[in-house]
């Protein structure tokens, strides 16, 4: 049964509703068959004209199963992202079919409706699509869309403008992030005059705030109602943030008192029945925290309109904080609250602060109280110490109370540094005094005192270096001596909070204290490593791993042989500390492992065969059971960095390593563990480049299976397998159905555009590899393939690997070779691609290697190639490029690959995990030409002996390009005939 006025477009759709409705049911099944069944049947659907619509035809449907009409709506939305305006790199690795303009029209006719008239998690799915559409449609598309939700506004039924206000939120919730631009702007514009209203005409947003606040009013004995009502302020609220992200709109400004008066009304607001029994954050804590953050907008950009305003809301904030309890499902509130003074404090209004005893309020009822640990921190150190590691050390407790509090701190430090340095020195020291008087019972005290100089110190801090600088009022050096050291020297399972507090402070100080100090610290630091709180042995392992990678002027601080004393107890404790429960998979302590081996290289001697050991046996265990992807990132990044350091040059350990690895490959390629692979593939190809030729049968055995096409299905496979056939066809030429085999790879990839530089990757190691000869059979094919990609749908990274290429190929084989094998699918083909591709394109190719291809391809096709000598204009018009592109390339400084961020290159799945200790050395095609210019100035001296060039260069370069010139052949004593 259907719904009345149903579009008769929606049932004569091509897809049969039925089915889809059958498969959506049978995705809900408990079986894995009929459930795959079903998913590889709405996969397929999707890739048919209709699907969206038979989707909402389902959607409009009466009767069905709740789970079905969730599973349709989660469909849309899916479908809806990728096919709505499909994108070449897309998950599927595939061309999709994007929804016809029609059927668009049709779904848009239908969504606002029928999601305003669905259940709430298929509202929550269909505004989810609805703001996917606008992203490209929106408003230019869907220029009824505003007047759509706006007429809405007038229903007296809550439910409806719940879902209108919550769709209006989803589309403007985007404007908080973007970049100011004239197309935001005008978008802008277009939505505050359409949804909002003009300072002279109606104002229908701010018309359905007042009935909202009079709702509020007129439901004080109906909670249900009250609810409901405050439900749709909070929205507002949040639409009211989202329309002030940018700029403050005129509309609003003309209207600050009405908003600005029921603002303070509802900071005040108390009523009991609106308050949260649960750890779940109350609708009424949601619309005060809210409203501090609109405040603290206008702090923020609009000082000077919101100026008459500022002390009503500091008071009220401040009172608000002063009343707020340390319950969890107020912390939103307490950091809203908390932010809004301390962008005051950064304001040109900080004076509000100034005040001896304001500042001491401050201290004492916002500070202090708010760092101090709750009993749920207390818990979550204890009981999921990855959750409190992330947010204490990573950066992700930006809301909570502990990181607002210190902001807080830092910013009135700014402004009044002499004082809250004084103010606070006191308060840590009477925390600290608490604390010594029963450490067991006050190590809350020495915490909070840890937080507090930590936030009064650190000034500015990067990553890399932890604290840059700091403030010299605050004598880091004795709290250090007194406070860290001592702690770091006790029991190592003793008062496991402050030990991680202590490991903390050396982390953020690192580059601060003195280096003798850093290394009088490690037997301390290596001892944490066994603690048994899994927080402390973590910081420990992060205290070392941060310590390892430090750099001072571009070099590391500690050399090899400072800290090699060390080395047997460090792996020992590290290698205890991964067997410690729950942190068997520990990513901190896999970090250190690769931070270790990294660091020490070769030094570690006789220790990597027990480091390949455990590493291999630790792969073995996560293989059969992975779950923590950056845990295994690292564990593969220590493999490569132990056969980098120790093999490479160095065969004696090859054999022992395979025996350790081998088990690992088996598991991951018999297994088809498709996380793996990746990793596996660039540790083979390691291996391979070990080797002299031959290679042993162990490695030429698994070459064939690698060109089969079920192998580079996955996107994730593809930069590892392509990274192993490069390794291969360096070590032994390919010939035959294995050639033909390679070539077939390189056609399905050249096909992507995704993966089409991939495909050149392999060419390039193809010619590389290869005799001219052994080529030339495939030329025509190869030379067809890349030119009909080049005609119907380039882009400009084809181009560019198209040109590497076509250098690489005259490079090696020489441009007669080059030039006869393009000329022979269609005459003259080869003068096309120099006038159409090669000329207009040449400048976009960057890198030391790759220009040095292209420039020397180039002074090839000058020198060597008679049919462009023949012609005065084409080759001066390529003489005067290739001198202006061997005058603009960037030369590289040479530092690059001096260090490398592994937390940038963690994770797995359909990304590619590349490994940086396994990365293809960079190996220079031409080891025989140093210098460009010299080479360019040689070529062109030489052929001038035969073939007179002063006249022409005379004619065809600039002056600036002759002079040019002139330097390279007078640097190598040529001349032009």
């Amino acid at each position: 049964e259907e719904r009345e006025g149903e579009d008769p477009f929606l049932t004569t759709i091509i897809m049969a509703t039925q089915e889809i409705v059958a498969a959506l049911t049978q995705s809900q099944s408990h079986l894995p068959g009929p459930r795959k069944e079903a998913e590889n049947y709405l996969k397929s659907a999707g890739q048919n004209a209709g699907y969206a619509s038979a989707l909402i035809n389902v959607l409009l449907a009466q009767g069905l199963d709740l789970a079905v009409q969730q599973a349709a709506a989660v469909a849309f939305k899916n479908h809806v992202k990728y096919h709505w305006e499909p994108k070449d790199d897309n998950p599927f690795n595939e061309a999709l079919i994007p929804i016809a303009e029609e059927e668009k029209a049709q779904i848009k006719t239908h969504l606002i409706t029928l999601m305003l008239g669905s259940s709430r998690n298929v509202q929550l799915q269909l505004s989810e699509a609805l703001t996917i559409i606008c992203s490209t449609d929106f408003p230019e598309k869907w220029q009824n869309l505003i007047p759509e939700l706006v007429s809405k506004f007038q229903s007296q039924d809550q439910n409806i403008l719940n879902g209108v206000l919550q769709t209006a939120g989803s589309i403007f919730k985007r404007y908080r992030n973007q970049y100011k631009s004239q197309e935001l702007y005008k978008e802008l514009k277009y939505v505050l005059d359409n949804f909002v209203g003009t300072s002279e005409g109606p104002k229908p947003f701010l018309d359905l705030f007042k009935r909202t606040v009079a709702l509020v009013e007129a439901s004080q004995n109906d909670v249900n109602s009250l609810k409901l009502a405050f439900q749709n302020l909070y929205t507002i609220l949040r639409i009211y943030f989202s329309l002030h992200s940018q700029e403050l709109p005129e509309v609003f400004e003309d209207t600050m008192d009405e908003w600005m008066g029921e603002f303070h009304k509802f900071l005040n607001y108390e009523n009991a029945a609106l308050e949260s029994a649960t750890d779940e954050e109350s609708i009424l804590t949601r619309v005060k925290a809210a409203i501090c953050e609109n405040v603290n907008v206008y702090i923020e950009k609009n000082e000077e309109e919101f100026e008459k305003y500022l002390q009503t809301f500091a008071t009220d904030i401040w009172g608000l904080l002063l009343k707020v309890g340390a319950q969890t499902n107020k912390d939103k509130l307490t950091t809203t609250a908390i932010r809004f003074l301390t962008t005051v404090a950064k304001s040109v209004h900080h004076k509000l602060f100034e005040d001896d005893n304001t500042m001491k309020q401050i201290c004492e009822g916002v500070v202090i109280p708010n760092l101090r640990m709750r009993e749920d921190e207390e818990e979550l150190f204890e009981m999921n110490f990855i959750e409190y590691i992330r947010r204490d050390m990573e950066g992700s407790d930006s809301d909570t109370r502990r990181r607002s509090a210190c902001e807080l701190v830092k910013s009135l430090t700014e402004k009044f540094p002499d004082k809250l340095t004084a103010l606070c020195s006191q308060y840590i020291s009477v925390l600290v005094q608490e604390y010594s008087t029963n450490p067991q019972a006050n190590w809350k005290s020495k915490d909070c005192a840890m937080y507090l100089i930590m936030a009064l110190t650190v000034r500015g801090k990067t990553a890399a270096s932890g604290a840059t600088s700091t403030n010299q009022l605050v004598n880091i050096g004795q709290f250090f001596q007194e406070h860290v050291v001592p702690e770091l020297q006790s029991g190592k399972d003793t008062l496991p909070v402050l030990k991680a507090d202590c490991l903390k402070f050396i982390i953020t100080f690192r580059s601060q204290l003195p280096k003798d100090t850093c290394i009088a610290l490690f037997p301390s630091i290596i001892n944490l490593l066994m603690a048994e709180s899994n927080v402390v042995h973590s910081y420990a392992a992060t205290c070392v791993e941060r310590m390892l990678a430090l750099k001072e002027s571009g070099k590391a601080r500690f050399q090899e042989e400072e800290l090699l004393q060390f080395i047997q107890t460090l792996l020992t404790s590290l290698f205890h500390g991964m067997e410690q429960p729950e942190s068997e998979e520990n990513e901190y302590l896999a970090k250190c492992f690769m931070r270790i081996v990294s660091f020490f290289g070769p030094k570690i001697g006789a220790l990597t065969t027990e480091c390949m050991k455990h590493g291999c046996a630790k792969l073995e265990r996560i293989c059969r059971n992975p779950t923590n992807s950056n845990f295994n990132h690292y564990m593969f990044e220590t493999v490569a960095a132990l056969i980098k350091s120790s093999v490479e040059g160095n065969l004696n350990n090859l054999s022992q390593y395979e025996q350790f690895l081998f088990p690992v490959f088996q598991i991951v390629l018999v297994e088809d563990l498709e996380d793996f692979a990746p990793y596996i593939f660039q540790i083979l190809s390691q291996l391979i480049e070990v080797y002299t030729p031959p290679l042993p049968a162990v490695y030429t055995q698994i070459f064939p299976p690698l060109l089969n096409p079920v192998m580079w299905e996955r996107s994730g496979n593809v930069p590892a397998l392509v990274r192993l056939l490069q390794a291969y066809l360096q070590k032994q030429q390919v010939t035959g159905d294995q050639l033909q085999g390679v070539l077939g790879v390189f056609q399905k990839l050249i096909a992507s555009k995704a993966l089409d530089h991939q495909g050149f990757y392999i060419l390039n190691a193809l010619v590389e590899s290869l005799p001219s000869s052994a080529l030339g059979p495939y030329l025509t094919n190869i030379w067809s393939l890349l030119c009909q990609r080049l005609q119907t749908s380039s882009t400009p990274k084809y181009t560019k690997h198209f040109l590497i290429f076509l250098a690489m190929f005259i490079d090696k084989h020489g441009v007669s070779v080059v030039m006869n094998s393009i000329d022979s699918l269609q005459q003259g083909l080869f003068g096309m691609l120099l006038q159409q591709v090669l000329m207009p394109n040449f400048s976009a190719v960057k890198g030391d290697v790759e220009s040095k291809l292209c420039a020397v391809a180039l002074t090839k096709i000058l020198c060597d190639c008679p049919t462009i000598l023949s012609d005065t204009a084409t080759w001066g018009q390529l003489l005067s490029i290739l001198v202006s592109y061997i005058e603009g390339v960037t030369v590289n400084d040479g530092d690059e690959g001096s260090g490398f961020d592994m937390d940038a290159m963690v994770g797995y799945s359909a990304a590619y995990a590349q490994l940086h200790h396994a990365q293809k050395k960079e190996v220079d095609p031409l080891p025989n030409i140093s210098d460009v210019r010299a080479y360019l100035a040689q070529s062109l001296s030489k052929l001038s002996h035969t073939h007179p060039l002063a006249t022409t260069v005379s004619q065809v370069l600039s002056s600036e390009s002759q002079n040019t010139l002139r330097s390279y052949l007078s640097a190598v004593n040529a001349t032009l005939n």
